[in-house]
């Protein structure tokens, strides 16, 4: 008997549970979310200091979210291709942060509905998931490949 079908469908419902949705259930963690990456977002438009990547810091390796601060604040000036330069996932994060923070501050009735679209969504297509091992790849592609151009658009 063959036992490739019900691996596809196991990986396929792994892939497919609710990651987002899970993010939104919880107000004060969609708070906490969105209040930091104002904070950051506004410390950066006035040019004041900001935290840095831990990871960076520590060992000296680029993070796969390095470089989505500085490509945020160039969509939000208007400059699509200077983000997209500086990382290709910019413009779904921001999107993803406006929503999180967004719903958790919906009155509860309207926020659960809308968890529940989110979740119904992620089960039927796995996109979050997907999307969340593309960005794992094009770290990869970046360190391994376009390492030195990384690693000096991180820092500077």
């Amino acid at each position: 008997m063959d036992q490739r079908p019900n691996v596809l469908a196991r990986s396929f419902q792994r892939l497919s549970s609710p990651v987002l949705a899970q993010v939104l259930e919880r107000r004060a963690t969609g708070m906490i979310i969105g209040v930091s990456a104002l904070a950051h977002l506004g410390l950066m438009r006035w040019a004041l200091p900001t935290w840095q990547c831990p990871l960076m810091q520590a060992l000296g390796i680029p993070c796969p979210g390095c470089g989505l601060s500085r490509a945020m604040a160039s969509l939000l000036h208007g400059d699509w291709a200077a983000a997209l330069a500086q990382h290709a996932f910019a413009p779904l994060v921001l999107a993803s942060l406006a929503l999180i923070f967004g719903m958790a501050l919906l009155p509860e009735s309207i926020r659960q509905r809308g968890v529940a679209g989110v979740a119904r969504f992620e089960r039927r297509t796995g996109l979050v998931a997907l999307l969340l091992l593309a960005l794992v790849a094009y770290w990869l592609v970046r360190m391994l490949v376009f390492r030195s151009a990384f690693i000096h658009t991180t820092i500077g």
